[in-house]
């Protein structure tokens, strides 16, 4: 066996002889090991040591109670309790719900939650009676009831819809253990639960001494009768409980039955909700604020339980509660949602005839879920409540799920699917043209595509357009040429759109409807295409390019042009320094690979930022362009990382989203070098790897695909933490370890997932793929975000990119990164409105990756990139040139399609429920930008009518395609060159200085002025006329007088080092002097000419790349000889 340093092991000795067990001792301590604690046969500790036994006794202990829940043993009283529970639970859902829970899925749930936060907020800043119908409408269209809709909105009414939530989560999250199962066993129901629970029995010392602290604190004598105690130990509350805090008391929370599935299951939580009157509904009422709530009174914990339905008994928590330092108070306060400084809990005084207080009953209440430990859980009643016998067995079963059937992975969807034009029983239109316009801004283009139709028919058709584009891609614009018309289509909201299509339809009117099938596939209905007419179709999208082999790729489909004419397709290129306009040749066609063009762009790793003004409106859209360069780490250090690849087999991957994480796993493999070390994890509530440690591929590759392909979606709950903890255990030894998680995302304990995550992204990149229609993306992009990896969704609508996503990943395994990627947008209008980011939280970036981040943002030239490398913070500045500022509306459809995404698909929020909120408030904003910029959306179509009278007679003219297509002009950018002006003199200095006062100017605070007297220098022509006219003033005045400041500093530095007149003083290049073993004893100057050289570096790295955006020259050393060129000639 190998023992590993800082390492814990538990070592089971059987049928040892006692000289061997003293020899295992012996050898331990002399390698340094030390033995806390051994057990007896009755496993009862035995401490050797009293070094850190309290850690490992809760270590222990938290084995043992995983050991007991899985043991096949149950007595009657505990399985009669669980199925009580359950009963409760299920039956409480039944009665309120429109569908059986399992149709609901955790992001409708999530969903639901965030609406309910949005309510509670409106509520807290006054808003209005019919915004609050309109909001709690949206929740019950989520969340479907039996009943109607409750439209008196109140803190009591979002209390209990929040309850109802959390019971919904609860159950589809311990459902996960059982859906292997159609109808579950007691047992299984218990395991589900993931606590150990004993029944105590009645007339032991433990019952009596239970039943006297409950009955003892009985201020109303309410007549309350004890039924059964029941032990429970938590597993997660073993380990994280802090004792540490000391003033642990036991105190009662109570709560309704159909509850304490989830109570069990999870623990106490912090409600989301708060309400601020009492009410009966529940414990934490809220009079001081956001807490977990506890009594120490039976008679006010009855006032927040309730009898079941199903035996009328109720239930309530006795709980060791770490109050630590905890404060007395007398008035409520609404607002805590932490413990007060200097203190661990608060305690709410009830109110006597001596003291005055706005409490009722004694409240205790803690900020922290670490602070509670569940002991017991009590069965009692009242004297009103009617016990009845309960029946087990009886309307507790879960529903049983259909087969899913299981689809293999297509090699390319889009090429599966028909496109063009087609009638209603899929048959083609004839294409009789295609014509394509396009305009490309760095990393972005925007296209325009013009198809001809002819309806041969002799009747009528109402036809379908299909038009696949990568998902990168938004059409903006739809219109439609007919009968001599032109008809332009509009976005409007969806269900607007489909009225207004049908209405046409029904009247004889032509109508054109355009819907998003999926991410890549756009439809367009016709209705009515009259008889032997042709009709020209104008589609215009906008699209962000990819970054292949160091060129920039357009790409266009084969399918929008589906026939074949010549292979090789003609061109005709015109070039220019600043441009190129490619033309291809009449009756040239596209074969099946599509048009592609490569732009190999001149300093791609240079950041870039473009602005936008939109010429009908004040308004500004930024693109900032930003991709990093890496050093390609060796083949020898890629190979010393280690690879584990973790396969969620919970029970909710059962079906085809384990057939689709299988395909991705294995396809991963294949992409391994055979030297790699490579392991994999099948993870559910618990986990089992496929060897102890990574090994080769090369050895290991026909054991790696069998476990991969034998895995099954039966090993319960998503606990991934488990995994992730175990492998934090041991760092390393070498490399980087990165993991490649595949799982739906519905993880169980978020928050210690999170943590492990965070605490250990300095040696373990983290790396998710979503799959399954129902997979929460929000917390597998949260993993990947804190994780310093990457997310990509495998959408099982569009399996054709699902290779080139598993490429990606895999090559981000072997690339350096950057993580915690931030923007400063710097805005020179204090009045101007906040900036608006999309995306708003960045992924992490790797090697010949690229950044497009967008703002609506006013006044803006320049913005400030923050990132971490390697554990070092690093920022650039990045500015925008003349040549950068645009006219138009390309950026600002781009801007808002970024929105959109970012609305579907990024992280607006690191909560979850917060970040469903923060979308019920965007929805408007995102329709908004849908309809302005003519992008469609989940909530918009295009929709176009063409108005027909009864008796007009429909032309077969064909539309002018040449003159249309005219229409389409390609923007032609002004050549901007450096032009000279001419001095009196011939060149910008005068040839007599005094080098004394040239080296002065380093300590002189405006450097131009002093250097001009100097040198005789002309600076109005190179500042007021040559900057002025590259776009200095788009720096920003502290901006600029930086640059100005950098400029003089390096024309100084340069004319000194290329006139060596300050003898002694050298230099190794520009912005390097030589060491001081040859240079400090030769002039009076070094120390200056230190801190600006200095200096100068500091500055340049703030402006990246500015000498070549404000085409001084290449780089400072060519630009500073070139203007000194004549002075330097003379001084040589």
């Amino acid at each position: 066996m190998t023992i590993f340093s800082n390492c814990v092991f538990f070592l089971k000795l059987k049928h040892l002889p006692i000289q061997e067990k003293n020899r295992l001792k012996t050898c331990i301590k002399e390698n340094g090991g030390v033995i806390h604690f051994v057990l007896d046969h009755q496993v009862c500790f035995r401490f050797i040591s009293e070094i850190s036994v309290g850690k490992y006794q809760i270590l222990l202990s938290v084995l043992l109670l995983e050991e007991a829940i899985n043991s096949s043993a149950l007595c009657q009283e505990v399985s009669d309790f669980v199925e009580l529970i359950w009963a409760e639970a299920l039956g409480h859902l039944d009665s309120l719900l429109l569908e059986p829970v399992k149709n609901i899925s955790l992001n409708d749930v999530s969903k639901a939650e965030g609406i309910l936060l949005q309510i509670k907020n409106a509520l807290d800043e006054g808003a209005n009676e019919v915004a609050l119908q309109v909001m709690i409408k949206e929740f019950y269209q989520v969340i479907r009831h039996k009943t109607g809709i409750d439209y008196n909105v109140s803190k009591k009414l979002l209390s209990s819809k929040q309850d109802l939530c959390q019971l919904i989560r609860d159950m589809l999250n311990i459902r996960e253990t059982n859906m292997s199962c159609p109808n579950p066993s007691s047992l299984a129901k218990y395991q589900a639960l993931r606590c150990k629970i004993e029944a105590v029995d009645s007339e032991s010392y433990e019952f009596l001494s239970v039943k006297e602290q409950l009955l003892k604190n009985n201020y109303n004598d309410c007549p309350v009768r004890i039924l059964q105690v029941y032990r429970v130990s938590r597993i997660g509350e073993t380990a994280e409980f802090l004792s540490s805090l000391g003033n642990i008391q036991s105190l009662f929370h109570a709560s309704p039955v159909r509850n304490f599935v989830g109570i069990l299951c999870r623990g106490l939580l912090m409600p989301k909700v708060v309400v601020e009157d009492h009410g009966l509904e529940r414990t934490d009422a809220g009079n001081l604020g956001s807490g977990i709530y506890f009594s120490d009174s039976i008679s006010a914990s009855v006032k927040y339980s309730s009898p079941s339905v199903m035996d009328g008994t109720r239930l309530l928590a006795v709980c060791d509660v770490a109050l630590g330092s905890c404060l007395d108070l007398y008035q409520r306060n609404f607002s805590l949602n932490s413990a007060p400084s200097g203190y661990d809990s608060v305690h709410g005084v009830h109110k006597t005839t001596d003291v005055s207080s706005d409490f009722e009953d004694d409240e205790f209440v803690v900020y922290k879920t670490n602070q509670v430990k569940i002991r017991y859980v009590v069965k009692f009643c009242v004297a009103e409540d009617h016990v009845k016998p309960f029946q087990p067995g009886t309307g507790v079963e879960l529903e049983q799920d259909q087969p899913v059937s299981q689809h293999p992975l297509h090699v390319n969807l889009v090429n599966a699917v028909k496109t063009g034009l087609q009638d209603r029983l899929g048959n083609l239109v004839p294409l009789k043209s295609v014509n394509i316009k396009g305009r490309i801004i760095d990393f972005v283009a925007q296209v325009v595509m013009f198809q001809t139709y002819t309806n041969q028919n002799s009747s009528p058709i109402e036809a379908k357009y299909v038009f696949p584009l990568d998902d990168k891609a938004a059409v903006c614009g739809f219109e439609a040429f007919i009968n001599g018309k032109h008809i332009i289509g509009e976005v409007k909201e969806k269900k607007q759109a489909h009225r207004e299509y049908s209405k046409a339809i029904s009247q004889g009117d032509g109508a054109y409807l355009m819907d998003q099938d999926a991410p890549d596939i756009f439809v367009i209905s016709v209705g009515n295409l009259p008889p032997d007419s042709t009709v020209l179709i104008k589609i215009s999208y906008i699209t962000e390019l990819s970054f292949h082999n160091g060129c920039i790729s357009f790409h266009l489909p084969a399918s929008v042009s589906p026939w074949q004419q010549d292979k090789a397709l003609n061109e005709n290129t015109q070039k220019t320094d600043c441009k190129a306009v490619i033309k291809t040749v009449e009756n040239s066609s596209l074969d099946v690979s599509g048009f592609a063009l490569e732009i190999w762009i001149s300093q791609v790793y240079l950041p870039r930022m473009w602005v936008e003004k939109h010429p009908n409106k004040r308004s500004e859209a930024c693109m900032l362009v930003f991709q990093p360069e890496f050093v390609t780490a060796s083949e020898e250090v890629q190979l010393s990382n280690e690879i584990i690849i973790c396969l969620d087999c919970s029970n909710s991957m059962a079906g085809s989203a384990l057939q689709q994480a299988k395909q991705i796993a294995l396809h991963a493999l294949e992409l391994f070098s055979l030297r790699q070390r490579v392991n994999v994890v099948k993870f559910g509530t618990n986990f089992t790897e496929l060897s102890s440690f990574s090994k080769d591929i090369l050895g290991d590759l026909a054991s790696l695909k069998e476990f991969i392909t034998c895995a099954t979606a039966t090993l319960g709950n998503t606990d991934l933490w488990k995994t992730l903890r175990y492998f934090s255990l041991l760092f390393p030894s070498q490399g980087q370890r990165n993991i490649l998680v595949i799982s739906d995302g519905h993880i169980q304990n978020e928050s210690v997932t999170f943590q492990i995550v965070k605490d250990n992204v300095q040696h373990t990149r983290l790396f998710t793929c979503g799959v399954g229609s129902t997979a929460n993306r929000h917390m597998l992009r949260s993993l990947a975000q804190y994780g310093a990896g990457a997310f990509e969704y495998f959408d099982p609508k569009s399996k054709y990119n699902w290779e080139e996503k598993i490429q990606s990943q895999v090559s981000r395994m072997f690339s350096p990164g950057c993580s915690s990627v931030s923007i400063k947008w710097q805005q020179f209008d204090t009045n101007a409105p906040e900036p608006m980011q999309a995306p708003a939280q960045i992924q992490s970036l790797f090697n010949n990756e690229r950044l497009l981040v967008y703002g609506f943002i006013l006044h803006s030239t320049q913005a400030t990139l923050s990132t971490v490398i390697n554990d070092e913070e690093i920022q650039t500045m990045v500015s925008t040139t003349e040549l950068q500022k645009t006219t138009g509306t390309v950026l600002h459809k781009l801007t808002a399609r970024a929105f959109i995404r970012d609305y579907e698909d990024g992280i607006l929020h690191e909560n979850e429920t917060e970040h469903e909120m923060k979308k019920q408030i965007l929805k408007n904003m995102i329709i908004r930008l849908s309809l302005e910029n003519s992008i469609i959306t989940q909530f918009t179509s295009f929709v176009a009518v063409e108005k027909r009278d009864a008796n007009e007679i429909c032309s077969a003219d064909v539309p002018n395609l040449l003159e249309i297509i005219a229409q389409e002009d390609v923007d032609f950018l002004p050549y901007m060159d450096w032009e000279e002006k001419s001095t009196e003199s011939g060149f910008l200095f005068s040839k007599g200085f005094n080098f004394d006062s040239l080296v002065i100017t380093f300590n002189l605070c405006s450097y131009f002025p002093q250097l001009g007297k100097i040198l005789k220098f002309d600076v109005d022509y190179l500042i007021n006329d040559f900057l002025i006219g590259k776009g200095i003033q788009s720096l920003g005045q502290n901006g600029k007088e930086k640059i100005l400041q950098l400029i003089a500093t390096l024309l100084v530095l340069q004319f000194i080092r290329c006139t060596q007149q300050l003898k002694g003083i050298v230099f190794k290049s520009l912005m390097k002097l030589d060491d001081l073993s040859t240079s400090s004893a030769v002039h009076w100057a070094f120390e200056l000419i230190k801190k600006a050289v200095e200096w100068v570096r500091r500055v340049e790295r703030r402006f990246p790349a500015i000498c070549y955006r404000l085409e001084l020259g290449k780089d400072w050393d060519s630009a500073t000889k070139e203007i000194l060129g004549h002075l330097i000639l003379y001084y040589s």
